[in-house]
């Protein structure tokens, strides 16, 4: 046999031999290509979801500090209200005092008043007295000027 037909017979024989190792093998590589492109997939949904992750959280954040900004406001002007709360507390004491003086000043006014309604009334009593001895007086000097 030639060498040319030996050579020719070896490659049939190799190719005979390694078909179908060689499809074994690209149906291995089809396979592994596809699991692969599972993955790509899987890698470029959670892309996608990390970017929308990170976008939401930004989102967050911004709300976050506009919170923050808006909770120091109102912690500042809570301090306002309780200063004025304070003052108004030691206003209302102020007066609650004042008119717990008054109160006590009324009640006095009320006693003086008491008194000096009992002394016009003896007032009255003495001149309606004085006024009933001057009538008596005269009737006496009638009685003794008859006799």
């Amino acid at each position: 046999m030639e060498t040319g037909e030996l050579l020719k017979n070896l490659r049939l024989i190799v190719r005979e031999e390694m078909t179908p190792f060689i499809e074994r093998m690209d149906a291995k590589f089809d396979h592994t290509n596809g699991l692969f492109d599972g993955v790509f997939a899987e890698l470029n949904r959670h892309a996608s979801e990390l970017a929308s992750i990170t976008a939401g959280l930004t989102r967050v954040e911004k709300r976050l500090d506009s919170v923050e900004m808006r909770l120091g406001s109102v912690e500042k002007r809570l301090s306002v209200v309780e200063s004025e709360l304070q003052l108004a507390k030691s206003i209302l004491t102020r007066l609650e005092e004042r008119i717990a003086a008054l109160e006590k000043y009324a009640h006095n006014l009320d006693a003086h008043l008491a008194d000096l309604e009992r002394k016009v009334v003896t007032e009255s009593e003495i001149v309606e007295l004085r006024v009933k001895v001057l009538l008596l007086n005269g009737r006496v000097a009638e009685l003794e000027a008859r006799r």
